[in-house]
């Protein structure tokens, strides 16, 4: 019984024990679950009013909040850990978790967006204290671009700037337009300004070493540079060091490119067939020729040749490397930045090297800020044969294929026949090389003294030198038969050379004295520049090498042609100076004025118009900062309405337009009959006029920006209007002038106005998904207002569709009333599919045409009731039946951006879409003539009526003329310019080595266009005016795939 009693004793207590035991733990994970609590709270600015939208976030964990319309959160947290709130505009805040379960949160609103400086001609300023037209892109979103050019990587980022690629050419340059044409017979291209320092055109920077770009695009903002920002300003800043530990960055990328587009061509089966239509003589046409070469040579009805298929180079590479290293100590910092890139073409022989080093350094002591920077530029473009793409739309399938690297060709059938010397010519035009150097050095040095805190003097000189060779070398090529015996018809060997030189100094000096009495603040500058360009160019030809072994000038056995007839040389230097003062003043920082008066001289003028007056003023007012607003702002947190009228001369035409200009080898010979070698004349081309002047751009401009819901959405226009005054003209001289036929003097005749509208707006949101989206959007409507002298239409040269060809005329003009550089085409009418429609055709423009020819619109040109307006044609087509039929310009322009960022992704888009003009393709022109094209085979026949492809009567025939709408279509366009995706490897993987950052991404560029063109790409630069808008065979641009890392150090 004891026993039993005693067991039952330790048994009961051992499951007390366990009992305890149990307790113990239940009321330890009670406690240890007690820690998390459940916080809830309002987020409120300092008004006390709540912020919706704000994103409470646990550190270190991916717990989360949103607060709801009344500001509140809920969330759970433990105790200790932080909690991270924030709203987009406010300052972040950081708070602990404690025991209580209620924190309300107070943030402060973040001005550094308003506080951000911009800058500004010989200057900064605030942001909020800006009155002109100012746009704003920095290197973060120009990086997002493959490319070495500028212009490329600012399409569609800033309204009211128009980029259109020049070519797909690697290492060209794109055409950049601010708010329109802005000379006629001078340059349209802005002014860029590097750290202060104005280059002409591009300075071609690596993207790597731009901190900023700020584009000034009124007269307002532009004044300030004279007669230099015309066409408007692009201020570039590098980047520049800090003081502190040396840092250094990499950044490198690596892609492939191809070709997304193409122009459809015949195989050998469907040539046949279609030459077999032409050789029919449809309508009475006959080509007796149209089977010679098959006939001479049968083998080659076994050849289907295509040259686009050894011209074209698919998954070419392109890549870019960069590196920056910076730091500094005791007032001195640094900025060393070197980069590399390189892009094969997609075309052979094509591809474009640079390379690229800039140092900057900034040393601060006492009263002295001295900053300096240079610049080390080398350049190796390699051009493709000329007219590359041309000859491969002419190329018959039948003949022989080409071999791109032979210096020698075999040619079975007969050597005297056309087919025989094109393809010589052809053989020879793939192994030509066409290569430029170029070498560039630029340097300057700003030193600035602080007088006191108010007055300021500053220095600055720049200097920049380029030094450039072109070589366009065909090699010794033979043409051999069968039994390896060079037969004719050889086509000669040779070398072109052209040597350039191009210097620039700039010399600047300005007082800045900033004051303020109370709530009044002054800004004063006072500034004289001096300028000095200097450019000299010689050019070289000889031709029949002896070897390909040596390709050298001295190699070669012909004549040489050293800088006269057949050579060319050119010699100018061009003188600047100018002296200006600028006033900027603001009251409280809410009514804001600015006026400059800007004299300028240039020596491209006569002595009686060499000086130029020209002034800007703009007002602006800080609606927000009312305190009637103050109520409004909680949605409509800032408001600035901004208003400015300026004038600016331009003298950017080409060098000495008042002198007069002798053509020899033209018009006239010299010497007596008796004479044993006579001489080539020289006559005047074009007449002297000293009283050339200033070309003036008026501008007027209107704005506001807007921020809403505490500036997460910032919204900003403009519209303005621009007067081009007194544009120079060529006007076309009587022959009783004695002068050479078509003689012309250079005068100031003409008016042309722009303007239009920009409007760009962009949101912001802050949080888990952390996101940002842009939108800009432009339109400018250009006009010609006045055109003296008697003309009321000026074609441009070199403006014809299709070159080289007959039935071609210029198509390009300016004309009273039109936009500058239109189209004038004659207009189509479908094609004549019947006996009836042909007979009445016939009979009202006394032709000859046949069944299945176009049919051109007799354009009115007679007045029959004498009131002043052409109202009937005068049954003749010719070149006066041409007719205004658009232009290559966009009627408007959109761009939208857009990037996300989630935990350590990032993700971006860019978008551009330019809609409203036109393009001419002149490809498509080609085909047609040359008899390739792969609607032939659908052209109109007689058993074919249906037809729209007007019947093939060869090249020469009057239905291919390429000066008429048939080969008009709509340039419209939307491109997804870039896309990407990164990832940023956490921090703590990679601090242990040394590593502060590194971030992978994959982008593709090009890599969608949306268009209804046919040509390779409805986007055609060409130089930006007189053949904007001319496909001719233009280089086509490529969409390209890369992968990038970036490191930091």
């Amino acid at each position: 019984m004891k026993i039993k009693l005693l067991e039952k004793l330790l048994f009961k207590e051992w499951q007390f024990k366990a009992f305890l035991i149990a307790c113990i733990c239940t009321i330890g994970i009670s406690t240890a679950q007690a820690q998390t609590l459940t916080i809830n709270g309002q987020i409120t600015d300092n008004a006390g009013e709540p912020l919706v939208g704000a994103t409470v976030i646990v550190v270190g964990t991916s717990t989360g909040a949103v607060t709801d319309f009344d500001g509140n959160y809920s969330i759970k947290a433990a105790t200790g850990s932080k909690l991270n709130i924030s709203y987009l505009g406010y300052v972040d805040e950081v708070v602990t978790v404690g025991t209580s379960t209620t924190i309300n949160i107070k943030l402060n609103e973040d001005t550094a967006a308003l506080d951000e400086v911009v800058v500004v001609g010989y200057g900064t300023q605030k942001r909020k204290e800006i009155t002109g037209a100012v746009g704003q892109v920095k290197n973060e979103d120009l990086v997002l671009n493959a490319t070495a050019d500028l212009g490329t990587a600012l399409q569609g980022s800033v309204a009211g700037v128009n980029v259109t690629a020049s070519s797909g050419q690697p290492g060209a340059e794109s055409n950049v337009l601010i708010r329109g044409i802005g000379s006629i017979n001078g340059v349209n291209t802005p002014l860029y300004v590097v750290d202060g320092i104005p280059f002409d055109g591009d300075p071609k920077l690596s993207i790597d070493e731009i901190e900023t770009v700020d584009v000034l695009k009124d007269a307002a903002s532009t004044a300030v540079y004279g007669t230099r920002g015309a066409n408007g300003v692009i201020l570039i800043t590098t980047k520049k060091g800090k003081e502190g530990i040396m840092k250094m960055n990499i950044h490198t990328w690596y892609g492939l490119q191809s070709i997304t587009s193409g122009l459809p061509l015949m195989e050998l089966e469907d040539h046949l067939y279609a030459t077999h239509l032409r050789s029919n003589a449809l309508n009475g046409t006959n080509f007796g020729n149209t089977w010679t070469p098959i006939v001479q040579g049968t083998h080659q009805l076994t050849n289907n040749s295509d040259l686009t298929d050894i011209i074209q180079q698919d998954s070419a590479p392109i890549q870019n490397h960069n590196l920056s290293i910076s730091g500094g100590k005791d007032g001195l910092a640094y900025n060393i930045n070197a980069s590399f890139f390189k892009q094969d073409g997609m075309l052979i022989n094509s591809g474009y090297e640079r390379f690229n080093v800039r140092a900057n350094t900034q040393y601060r002591k006492g009263n002295w800020n001295i900053s300096t920077g240079m610049g080390f530029r080398v350049e190796e473009r390699d051009r493709e044969p000329w007219q590359l793409l041309l000859m491969a739309y002419k190329y018959n399938p039948y003949s022989q294929q080409l071999d791109p690297d032979a210096t020698e060709i075999e040619n079975p059938g007969s050597t005297t026949n056309n087919d025989a010397i094109n393809l010589s010519q052809n053989q020879q035009r793939l192994i030509q090389t066409d290569r430029d150097n170029v070498d560039s050095f630029d340097a300057n040095m700003t030193a600035k003294y602080n007088f006191n805190d108010n007055l300021t003097y500053t220095a600055r000189v720049g200097f920049n030198i380029s030094n450039s060779t072109r070589r366009v070398i065909n090699p010794l090529f033979v043409q051999t038969n069968e039994d390896g015996e060079i037969v004719p018809p050889q086509v000669l060997s040779g070398i072109r050379e052209t040597y350039s030189r191009r210097t620039k100094q700039t010399f600047e000096n300005f007082l800045n004295y900033k004051k303020s009495f109370g709530n009044h603040n002054f800004n004063w500058t006072g500034l004289f520049s001096a300028e000095t360009s200097f450019a000299r160019s010689t050019f070289a030809d000889r031709r029949e090498f002896v070897s390909n072994e040596v390709q050298e000038l001295g190699a070669a056995l012909g004549t040489s042609d050293v800088g006269n007839n057949g050579g060319r040389w050119n010699n100018r230097t061009i003188n600047l100076m100018g002296m200006m003062t600028r006033l900027q003043y603001n009251f409280k920082g809410k009514y804001l004025l600015s006026g400059a008066v800007r004299r300028d001289g240039s020596s491209q003028f006569s002595e009686d118009f060499r000086w130029g007056n020209f002034f800007s003023t703009s007002v602006g007012w800080n609606v927000s900062d009312e305190a009637f607003w103050q109520p409004l702002k909680r949605v409509a947190t800032s408001l600035k309405l901004r208003a400015g009228y300026g004038e600016v001369g331009n003298e950017g035409f080409e060098p000495y337009s008042n002198q007069a200009t002798i053509q020899i080898e033209r018009d006239a010979i010299l010497g007596p009959e008796e004479a044993d070698a006579l001489l080539a004349g020289a006559i005047q081309e074009r007449y002297a006029n000293d009283k050339v002047k200033w070309e003036t751009s008026i501008s007027k401009n209107a704005g506001f920006e807007l921020g809403l819901f505490k500036n997460k959405l910032n919204i900003s226009a403009d519209f303005y209007k621009e007067n081009k005054r007194d544009l120079l003209l060529p006007l076309l001289l009587p022959p009783t002038t004695a002068g050479a036929t078509n003689s012309t003097v250079i005068i100031n005749i003409g008016d042309m106005e722009n303007k239009g509208m920009e409007w760009s707006a962009n949101y912001k949101h802050k949080g888990k998904l952390s996101w940002n989206v842009g939108l800009t959007y432009t339109k400018n409507e250009n006009i010609v207002t006045r055109m003296s002298g008697g003309n009321d239409i000026l074609y441009l040269g070199g403006s014809q569709v299709v070159q080289g060809v007959p039935n071609e005329d210029l198509v390009s003009a300016v004309a009273l009333g039109y936009p500058a550089a239109s189209f004038f085409l004659i207009k189509t009418d479908g094609i004549i599919d019947s006996q009836e429609e042909l007979d009445e055709y016939n009979s009202l423009v006394g032709g000859n045409a046949n069944l299945g020819d176009l049919k051109y619109v007799d354009a009115p040109t007679v007045d029959t009731n004498n009131d002043g307006i052409p109202d009937a044609g005068d049954g003749v087509i010719n070149l006066d039946d041409r007719q205004f039929a658009g232009g290559g310009l966009p009627e408007f322009e959109m761009g939208l951006n857009f990037g996300a960022n989630y935990k350590n992704f990032d993700f971006s888009m860019q978008w551009y879409g330019a809609f409203g003009g036109e393009v001419m393709n002149g490809s498509k022109a080609f085909a047609y003539k040359s008899g390739r094209h792969q609607d032939l085979v659908h052209q109109w026949s007689p058993q074919n009526t249906n037809s729209l492809i007007p019947t093939d009567r060869g090249r020469d025939h009057e239905n291919y003329r390429g000066y008429t709408d048939y080969w008009l279509e709509d340039a419209s366009f939307a491109r997804l310019r870039n896309v990407a995706i990164g990832y940023t490897i956490p921090k703590d993987a990679i601090e242990k080595h040394g590593i502060s950052n590194i971030r992978i991404y994959l982008s593709a560029q090009n890599a969608i266009t949306i268009t209804d063109y046919t040509g390779f790409d409805p986007e055609v630069g060409n130089n930006g005016f007189s053949t904007r808008g001319l496909d001719r065979g233009s280089y086509p641009v490529s969409s390209s795939f890369r992968l990038g890392v970036q490191f930091a150090f």
